[in-house]
């Protein structure tokens, strides 16, 4: 009798998991229809533009916004499926030249992410698409690509038709740095392919096949900073470790191991990932003898929304002993988000030496926003950041700024040896 009532219970329990993991099946189910129809609706873009006009931080520093919008509509029209309706609001992101910007979900395989997926950055000069850096520690580098070298085509396409292809769904007639934004974004290609391309360079042509963007780097040394030495100066470079609260001990440390050091130079150029002010403010404290400003946020959700300003500064305190002797700051292409807060504030806040190219631009402090029905995310900025003088930290360079700054048309390392050459004429370590 026992026998049988325990294998009644666990049939009936069976059968309660089947029937729920089909109810929960349905769900699923009846939640991407119901997505679906919303995204073929005039009610899908008329959602997803409400979002953006309401809150999107940056919405004045676009170029004919209104235009973009009415091009997005009209290209929303036809989307059959949410995923559809997702890539056209994600393509706004290249048109507002925002790479903090991205819409979820999309058609897949996804666009790779930049600057993270960014193995080379090419400018537009004269009509002509050329590399004006290449990453280190990047197949393109380990492969011979360099600043200079012009860049022709992309899986048999010309570069300027790749980017208008990738504006299309939100204006036709893209500006230049618009083109040159979506450039930069299509040369990563698509999540997991292959790329090919053809470069023009003094040598003559060169076709050359590197890997999917994702796969594109070596791996990262262990440890959240790399350490090294020369001539009495120290280099600490951060591994995309700027969101990772254990390196605030770990830079403690290596404050105290190098106090005596003739020099530091804090390399910021593998930091695409962006992190948390937390550790910011951790890292410059150690610059600082009182509280200082660092960074003047701007709300602009309250100014759109009802007309009143909001505005405050956030501070650094002290971390023990001040670092006094000469302090480079390195700071690139590669250098993203909470990356560049750090770069600029320790120019305009602490006053140190900044070397380097522009930065990545990665807009504001983020939030995610969703449609009323939940069916997208929108991840891009509330608040617009300043430098402590009122610079928003988009225009923000660095005072010695280079064409290249990774990687040379040499191979060298441009910005390291510019840090070397400031700290050798400005240190007054005794007996130096």
């Amino acid at each position: 009798m026992m026998a049988r009532f325990r294998r009644a219970v666990a049939v009936a329990a069976l059968l309660g998991l089947a029937s729920g993991a089909a109810s929960a099946q349905d769900s699923a189910q009846n939640t991407a229809q119901t997505c679906n129809a919303w995204a073929a609706s005039p009610a899908g873009w008329d959602d997803i533009e409400a979002v953006i006009r309401r809150n999107y931080a940056y919405l004045d520093r676009v170029e004919d916004v209104d235009a973009l919008f009415k091009a997005a509509r009209a290209s929303a029209q036809s989307a059959a499926s949410v995923e559809e309706l997702g890539t056209i609001a994600e393509t706004l992101g290249y048109a507002f030249r925002d790479g903090h910007f991205h819409a979820r979900p999309t058609v897949g395989p996804e666009r790779a992410w930049i600057p993270s997926s960014s193995d080379f950055w090419i400018v537009r000069d004269k009509g002509r698409w050329l590399v004006s850096d290449v990453k280190q520690g990047s197949r393109a580098r380990e492969t011979g690509v360099r600043p200079g070298w012009e860049i022709l085509t992309m899986d048999g396409i010309p570069i300027a038709e790749l980017a208008a292809q990738a504006l299309a769904a939100v204006t036709t007639t893209p500006s230049e740095a618009q083109l040159e934004y979506a450039a930069n974004v299509v040369l990563t290609g698509r999540l997991g392919a292959r790329r090919s391309f053809v470069f023009s360079t003094m040598g003559g042509q060169r076709n050359m096949e590197l890997p999917p963007a994702q796969q594109s780097f070596a791996p990262r040394p262990d440890g959240m900073v790399q350490v090294s030495q020369r001539d009495g100066v120290v280099r600490l470079r951060f591994n995309n470790s700027l969101g990772n609260n254990d390196l605030i001990t770990r830079f403690d440390q290596l404050m105290r191991d190098n106090a005596d050091a003739k020099g530091l130079i804090l390399d910021l150029r593998d930091t695409p990932g962006g992190g948390n002010t937390t550790v910011a403010r951790a890292i410059l404290g150690h610059f600082v003898g009182k509280p200082v400003p660092y960074q003047i946020h701007r709300n602009m959700f309250e100014e759109m929304s009802f007309g009143v300003r909001r505005q405050y500064a956030e501070y650094v305190f002290p971390r023990g002993k001040v670092f006094d002797r000469p302090v480079v700051i390195l700071a690139g292409r590669w250098t993203g988000s909470v990356g560049e807060a750090v770069a600029m504030a320790f120019e305009t806040a602490v006053g140190a030496h900044t070397v380097g190219t522009p930065l990545a631009d990665l807009l504001g402090d983020l939030r995610t926003n969703r449609t009323g029905n939940g069916c997208i995310a929108i991840r891009f900025a509330w608040d617009k950041l300043y430098s402590v003088q009122g610079l928003p930290r988009e225009e923000w360079t660095p005072a010695d700024l280079l064409a290249s700054g990774d990687t040379g048309p040499d191979g060298g390392d441009p910005a390291l040896a510019r840090a070397m050459q400031y700290i050798a004429g400005n240190s007054t370590v005794a007996g130096d």
